[in-house]
């Protein structure tokens, strides 16, 4: 396996197929893989396939780019997330500083980039660190009842369930909108459709299983 394999990948979101192979450049000189959405690919599916240790939004003028859910889903992962704009427009400058984001302005300074993909690897290996150390997952109920998963990682999920039409008949499908929601404390919310009988399924193991597969 190469080094850069080894070391991670970098997600780059631009609808600029330069910048996009401008910033490749640079992650590749920090021995790092860089890695692209596919043309109709959403962000965060994106993120889920890749898994990379840093995502590069650079025109934070497009919606799908600027989703505070998407954030807070990298981020949830421990993947941080650098902003790049331009100096004719301070639109990305404003957007990164409301919600604490590094900005770095195109064309880039390579070293000040390249500080960020190495705190940024850092950051990966120390979770890695701690995921391996990771308790197991307890549940617990609220003062209202509601259930309350805490996760490998020591994370609070609240578990809320949403079931629709229960009286179908025997073999049809299960309805779109029934599910099980997992709202953590600061109010990210991710959902798992869930077949009738899991929802029976309450116990910590499970319950962290069906996180793991909620987005």
């Amino acid at each position: 396996m190469s080094l850069r394999a080894t070391r991670g990948k970098v997600l780059i979101l631009t609808p600029q197929a330069m910048t996009g192979a401008l910033l490749g450049m640079l992650v590749e000189l920090s021995q790092l893989e860089p890695v692209f959405a596919d043309p109709t690919e959403r962000p965060e599916d994106a993120l889920a396939r890749h898994l990379p240790v840093l995502v590069v939004i650079t025109d934070g003028d497009i919606d799908a780019f600027r989703s505070d859910l998407f954030i807070a889903r990298a981020q949830h992962r421990g993947i941080a997330v650098v902003a790049f704009g331009r100096k004719s427009s301070d639109a990305t400058a404003g957007w990164a500083k409301e919600r604490g984001l590094p900005y770095l302005e195109l064309p880039t300074d390579a070293e000040a980039f390249g500080r960020i993909l190495d705190q940024a690897t850092r950051q990966d290996r120390r979770s890695r660190l701690i995921g391996d150390r990771r308790r197991p997952p307890l549940t617990e109920r609220s003062p209202d009842g509601t259930l309350i998963l805490q996760s490998e990682s020591g994370e609070r999920w609240y578990v809320y369930d949403r079931r629709a039409g229960e009286r179908r008949g025997a073999g049809q499908p299960r309805p779109p909108d029934s599910y099980r929601a997992f709202v953590n404390e600061d109010g990210v919310e991710l959902r798992v459709e869930l077949e009738p009988h899991e929802f029976m399924e309450k116990t910590a193991d499970a319950l962290q299983q069906q996180l793991a597969r909620a987005r």
